[in-house]
């Protein structure tokens, strides 16, 4: 019996487009860190900022190493432990790579640190973001669906940018557990994501259901777990390839989430 609905953020209940490429953003935190006495030109500041995540999720060869590595095991029934041992789905906190490039150039007590990493941090994220809102029918369905089931959050998303954001939204108080990448250090379909979800909630993979738009990320990731999955697509069932989801979703219309797991609750008590 599903018990559970976890959900993904970006695309599935919240849109937003940012660009961490664009030398704006840096040109202003470069700005702000001078007032800290902090001194870097925005073109040093960008190129910290990606060298310190790379170190921490691993450089594109050193990726590319791994995958090879793995693609050479693929017969083997280890596949997916192997995988996941590689961690290719690794995920670095913004405020340890704040932190870090602070460190290069000033020694602050640890609590200054702290509240400078998440300041710098936030100071990124309102800068980089172009656009963020709600999809119209995900309140008015959550409203629905916390009466019948428990919920939850799994995202490959910066802890220091999506609370702020799920709290503008008004959505936090919806969930009984945020899970999400920069937490656990890996990102979905990576199992140890989903399965901290889980464990939050004491429930197995069959008592839950998640609800995704990206096929790789949430339907691989949960579908290897035995978790059900809703895919918020605009191709039909048929036409997707891989990893089938349980149900398609078109429109991100959350009410149908509600239909989906209700009927399956119901097939499952007619076997019973």
């Amino acid at each position: 019996m599903i018990t559970t609905i976890l959900f993904d953020i970006y695309g599935t209940m919240i849109d937003i487009s940012t660009d961490e490429n664009n030398i704006m953003p840096y040109e202003t935190m470069s700005k702000w860190l001078e007032y800290k006495s902090i001194y870097l030109t925005p073109d040093q500041l960008k190129w910290f900022y990606h060298e310190e995540f790379s170190k921490r999720i691993g450089t594109k060869e050193e990726r590319e190493r791994v995958e090879e590595d793995i693609f050479k095991e693929i017969m083997e029934e280890y596949e997916m432990r192997v995988r996941e041992e590689r961690e290719i789905h690794r995920d670095a906190d913004v405020r340890e790579v704040f932190k870090s490039i602070i460190l290069k150039f000033t020694t602050p007590p640890p609590d200054e640190l702290e509240h400078l990493a998440l300041d710098l941090s936030h100071l990124f994220r309102a800068t980089t973001r172009k656009k963020i809102f709600i999809y119209p029918t995900v309140k008015p369905a959550l409203d629905q669906l916390q009466r019948r089931y428990r919920l939850g959050i799994v995202s490959n998303a910066q802890e220091a940018f999506t609370i702020p954001e799920l709290r503008l939204f008004g959505l936090d108080p919806y969930f009984e557990t945020i899970v999400l990448s920069s937490m656990v250090g890996a990102k979905k379909p990576n199992s140890r994501i989903f399965l901290q979800a889980l464990k939050n909630l004491d429930i197995k993979p069959e008592n839950a259901v998640f609800v995704g738009n990206d096929l790789k990320a949430d339907i691989m990731g949960a579908s290897k777990l035995g978790i059900k999955t809703i895919y918020l697509s605009d191709k039909s069932l048929s036409n997707i390839k891989g990893y089938k989801p349980n149900a398609v979703i078109a429109n991100v219309n959350m009410f149908e989430v509600l239909k989906y797991v209700d009927m399956w609750n119901a097939t499952e008590s007619k076997k019973t």
